[in-house]
């Protein structure tokens, strides 16, 4: 008899434009081969905020199920770094137990305009240059 697994919940994304920002909820299991791909794993959120004119965003990613490496949280890093290229400031929005001091160096050490919290107003505070 094989273990019983808990079901895989599928990975979505939902997108929808408010007051400027670009607001995106991250849901389900973050499907790991997005990290290992050759395009920014942003590409989505990028083009979105191209198309609706807008340079904020704000990643809700707390019902979101993440199991990743080293390699894996770099990558992710790096990605998040390149949105300056793109004029765009980032706020993203984890469960505490998400938080990583090692992404927050990548993001840090290339000088990115993304930050991490864990409570939604603190985000939307430092997304609109309040903090």
């Amino acid at each position: 008899m094989l273990p019983e697994q808990a079901p895989m919940i599928q990975f979505r994304q939902e997108f929808r434009v408010k007051d400027g920002v670009m607001h995106l909820r991250l849901a389900g299991r973050l499907p790991n081969e997005l990290l290992s791909g050759a395009q920014n794993v942003f590409m989505p959120l990028i083009k979105l905020c191209e198309e609706s004119r807008c340079q904020k965003a704000l990643i809700d990613s707390r019902d979101l199920e993440v199991d990743l490496n080293t390699l894996e949280i770099f990558r992710a890093g790096v990605d998040a770094s390149d949105l300056a290229r793109y004029g765009m400031r980032v706020a993203l929005v984890a469960r505490e137990e998400m938080m990583s001091s090692f992404f927050d160096d990548v993001i840090h050490n290339r000088a990115a305009p993304v930050q991490v919290f864990t409570d939604p107003d603190a985000a939307g505070t430092w997304l609109n240059g309040n903090s």
